[in-house]
């Protein structure tokens, strides 16, 4: 029964590590090529598939770190450089984002403009025209209909 729990064990290592190698970035592999990596798993598995799981976490957890804001840091091995930052934009144009807002919203303005233009065109042209400096309708007991300062239409004025 350990045997077998021994046996599944050991194959299950290598496979993980064969898989790790496989989906691997070139800084966890130190710089050395999948193929060397997958040899020395298959011909040395013990030793090779700890040995990769060992060299590929100290470079996960060294690129990790890098990447950490400098407090995040633990003591003496932080970079000796500072960290290389893709720049801001300089200017609105250098901003995809800001770009594409700006598109979007030129867009929306000409859709706005042809929906006008064909509302617009739909109107008939022999409605009567209101004279715009026309006197509001004024009842019979000289009171106007609209609300004035707050006064309701009922309401008379003094």
């Amino acid at each position: 029964m350990y045997r077998l729990l021994l046996g599944f064990l050991y194959v299950a290592l290598v496979v993980y590590a064969l898989v790790d190698v496989a989906q691997s970035d070139d800084e966890d592999r130190h710089g050395l090529p999948k193929i060397l990596w997958f040899g020395a798993i298959i011909l040395l598995p013990l030793v090779g598939s700890i040995a990769w799981i060992a060299a590929a976490y100290v470079a996960r957890r060294r690129k990790g770190r890098e990447a950490a804001a400098p407090w995040e840091r633990a003591g003496g091995d932080a970079p000796a450089g500072p960290a290389v930052r893709e720049a801001p934009p300089t200017g609105p144009e250098d901003d995809a984002e800001y770009m594409w807002l700006l598109e979007q919203a030129r867009r929306k303005k000409e859709r706005e403009e042809r929906r006008r233009e064909a509302e617009t065109d739909d109107a008939p042209d022999d409605a009567p025209d209101a004279e715009p400096d026309a006197e509001p309708d004024v009842d019979e007991s000289g009171a106007d209909e609209r609300p004035r300062n707050g006064n309701r239409p009922t309401d008379s004025p003094d």
